[in-house]
């Protein structure tokens, strides 16, 4: 976790500089250093998830450190073009789509594009390069997600027939595990997933159909609760699996952008209220902290005052008058007074862009750390 020391710099820079709260505090350090961490223990080429966080401060940071971008939708897809990111290192990964938005796709030059269905693929031109995605034995589907991307083997080695017998370049076969997934400590799922889509693979090279890639997707646990650090041989046991003549691409998004932003608020009230302590912010559960309050809740937020103090239970809310947003149940903070700041780290995936405008709401922008405390986040989520 961020040490408050270290929370209390960053006030103290904040207030120097008289940061508008909520806002995003954005380390690029983090973000070299997750690639740093990926390329050490996996050894994978890189396509990053634009869909995580698409803000262009993190897709410029990332441009020199990955080979390449995934897309779900034509605004992404713009945003990368507009910064200069050639067609040729972007992918289309959203299987159904409209034959109008796939012209647009087509239109910008690109070319790769994810199919696990008969109508994507008939879709799609002769000159497209297909990356055929399988449904793993285990796609981590939560209580709150239904999986509804992936086919079986059996399906996909049908599309490879028929994309052959067309002439069409099949670059890759991918499969996409959710966080869900059960035995993530030991990397099950993409052990299971791997076992399937190598058999795959060498099925497909029995019938004459090279396939020279092997994508494992993403959805690789993020820095919340230092997953990594507790688990130091997850990426090495799914690299062990993968067979030496094989071109390896992963996908992540959450991985490497979760810790590369933090949410910067100030307290608006710490008050009792028939015997119970609610702290109120000036962020919302609605304006950027949708992964954190609604799709992870169980997982827990965490909330880092600059005040010293002991700390007492508290449910944390927003400012929206409704019983929804709830940034925390239960959090431990010390007493706090008006105009105090706090930081929630990791609020860096599925945030910016997030924003519903309730009751006047509008986006948190991010605000890029110097070099120092930048730093000091990188070594606190991925330093020794």
């Amino acid at each position: 976790m961020l040490s408050q020391q270290l929370v209390g710099q960053v006030a103290d820079w904040a207030a120097k500089q008289r940061i508008e709260t909520p806002a995003f505090l954005f380390a690029p350090a983090v973000l070299r250093a997750g690639v740093a961490e990926l390329r050490t223990r996996l050894g994978a080429r890189i396509s990053y998830a634009t869909k995580a966080n698409a803000h262009p401060m993190v897709l410029r940071a990332l441009e020199p450190l990955v080979e390449e971008f995934n897309v779900t939708n034509t605004a992404h897809l713009a945003a990368l073009l507009e910064l200069g990111v050639p067609p040729h290192r972007i992918a289309f990964l959203n299987p159904v789509c409209t034959r109008r938005t796939l012209e647009t796709v087509l239109a910008s030059g690109v070319t790769r594009f994810v199919v696990d269905d008969a109508r994507g693929l008939e879709l799609l031109p002769g000159t497209a390069r297909i990356t055929l995605r399988l449904r793993p034995p285990d796609a981590g589907q939560s209580a709150r997600s239904i999986v509804r991307f992936g086919n079986t083997a059996d399906a996909l080695a049908g599309l490879a027939e028929r994309a052959a017998a067309r002439g069409m370049e099949i670059e890759a076969l991918s499969f996409f595990v959710g966080t869900a997934g059960a035995g993530m400590e030991q990397a099950l799922p993409y052990l299971r997933g791997l076992e399937t889509l190598l058999g795959l693979r060498e099925r497909l090279a029995a019938a004459g159909i090279a396939v020279p890639t092997i994508n494992i997707g993403g959805g690789f646990p993020g820095s919340r609760d230092r997953f990594h650090r507790d688990h130091p041989d997850f990426f090495q046991r799914i690299a062990r699996a993968l067979p030496p003549d094989v071109d390896v691409l992963c996908e992540p998004g959450r991985y490497l952008c979760q810790p590369a932003m933090a949410m910067l608020s100030r307290v608006v009230a710490d008050r009792v209220v028939a015997g119970r302590r609610l702290v109120h912010l000036d962020t919302s559960a609605y304006a950027g902290l949708f992964e954190t309050t609604f799709i992870e809740p169980e997982a827990g937020v965490e909330i880092v005052a600059a005040r010293s103090g002991d700390p007492a239970p508290a449910a944390v809310l927003g400012p929206v008058m409704d019983s929804f947003d709830v940034i925390a149940r239960k959090a431990a903070l010390p007493p706090l007074a008006e105009g105090d700041l706090v930081v929630l780290p990791n609020s860096g995936a599925y945030a910016w862009g997030y924003t519903a405008p309730v009751e006047g709401l509008s986006a948190a922008e991010p605000v890029e750390l110097p070099p120092d405390l930048a730093e000091g986040f990188a070594k606190a989520w991925f330093g020794s």
